[in-house]
């Protein structure tokens, strides 16, 4: 089974050969814990899902909660490289293993939460007292089931395989060319670091052992993105910002440059290098 990515995030021409290779460390197993299933509710109207995707990712084996059961607070499923967790405040959130948030669905402050996956194909987050406090909007797909990628991807999965919905945190491209664009959420690696777009609105570069921050742009806005320009400036904008509309969170101030590209190294660093000369125009200083 496929989920398709959308043409506008970074591309992944290098997912499937990290994912097949096993470069990343697996964490522990996912833990299976269900309750009574709620029976479903009126549809909530949730934001837009994302558009289908463009490039494929193979899914890892089936992890989630199970179609028909709900779950209080704790873990909920976990994979290679993420773990989706229903916190006591009631704000069920996506994170990647070596630390950062790439997804929530922001219904904190709502502790005895509880998250369903209903029989309709809808995912759910419940007060306690039984409202609907946030839905994937997949209802309408009996026989759906809910899979949390090793590529951080957490999915709704119709019967014939096509995706309902998903929280668009793929893995992309340690290179980023003009015009390329890091959405919230998505993330990338080297050997012992990880560089992600936090959901929070700051990029970040983690260390894969000690799960410390080696750095970050410090930016705050839930949604925010990063996109190298074509005129060589690499900028973290706010969600419904963007060229020529303003709403620049941070930048690396390498205007002027045409043709710059950003490259995540092995070595941890990140790198924004000049067109011809490959000349280093900026960097993060994380070497490792």
């Amino acid at each position: 089974m496929t989920v398709m990515h959308k043409r506008t995030v970074v591309r992944t021409g290098l997912v499937a050969a990290v994912l097949a290779a096993g470069a990343l460390a697996a964490p522990g197993a996912a833990q299976a814990a269900t309750v009574a299933f709620k029976a479903p509710v009126t549809p909530v109207a949730p934001a837009a899902p994302s558009a289908p995707a463009a490039t494929a990712v193979t899914p890892a084996a089936a992890q989630g909660l199970q179609r028909g059961t709900s779950q209080g607070a704790g873990e909920i499923a976990r994979s290679k490289n993420a773990v989706l967790t229903l916190q006591s405040d009631g704000n069920l959130v996506l994170e990647h293993v070596s630390g950062g948030v790439l997804w929530a669905t922001g219904t904190y402050g709502n502790p005895g939460a509880t998250v369903a996956f209903q029989q309709d194909g809808n995912l759910v987050v419940y007060s306690a007292a039984g409202k609907a406090l946030w839905a994937a909007g997949s209802y309408g797909n009996p026989g759906a089931r809910l899979e949390l990628q090793s590529d951080g991807n957490l999915v709704v999965y119709r019967q014939d395989g096509s995706a309902a919905w998903s929280t668009a945190t793929w893995m992309v491209d340690t290179v980023v060319n003009p015009t390329w664009q890091i959405g919230s959420g998505n993330w990338t690696w080297s050997p012992d670091a990880i560089l992600a777009m936090e959901q929070t609105g700051k990029l970040s570069i983690r260390d894969r052992n000690t799960l410390q921050e080696r750095w970050s742009t410090n930016t705050w806005g839930p949604g925010a993105y990063a996109r190298m320009q074509s005129d060589g400036n690499f900028v973290v904008y706010k969600k419904d910002g963007g060229e020529g509309k303003g709403g620049a969170l941070w930048s690396t101030g390498t205007w002027n440059h045409p043709g710059a590209h950003l490259v995540f190294q092995t070595d941890g660093n990140l790198v924004l290098l000049a067109k011809d000369s490959e000349a280093v125009l900026w960097q993060s200083g994380t070497a490792r």
